[in-house]
């Protein structure tokens, strides 16, 4: 076999051929997990299953998801106006403040999709960097 013949994916040679599509298939696999395992760090202390909910986590469910379960449109609009004051990151997340004040805005209204959209905004572009930097800190609003 000459060394030409590696690189070339027509010829017998070819890298994916000599380890198997199988063997390289499950060494991208593992590779993939390793990268995951070490961006992850150390397993988080509250939030994950068998854990205690997470400051927010908990401060969420306890007032926002119960004014949220009893269609209670006045405590839904104070809740989010909290939220928005909770900002991590002021200069850096802008649009927590915003989508935290479209869903009070949509409670004012009484329109709980509205409420559901601006929440699912808010945790698509958030969650996983709140997770990440923030999971442990202490909702700072009673």
């Amino acid at each position: 076999m000459s060394v030409g013949n590696f690189f070339n994916p027509t010829k017998r040679g070819h890298f994916r051929t000599l380890l198997g599509a199988r063997w390289f298939s499950i060494f991208a696999l593992l590779g993939a997990l390793v990268l995951v395992s070490l961006r992850a760090g150390a397993a988080p202390r509250c939030g994950a299953p068998g854990k205690p909910a997470c400051p927010l986590q908990e401060w969420m469910r306890s007032r926002l998801a119960l004014a949220f379960a009893k269609r209670d449109f006045p405590a839904l609009e104070r809740h989010l106006l909290d939220l928005a004051a909770d900002n991590p990151a002021p200069a850096k997340w802008q649009n927590w403040s915003k989508f935290a004040k479209d869903g009070a805005r949509a409670a004012q209204a009484g329109r709980i999709r509205g409420v559901v959209a601006a929440c699912a905004r808010c945790h698509s572009v958030y969650r996983p960097e709140y997770n990440a930097r923030y999971r442990e800190r202490r909702a700072t609003q009673p």
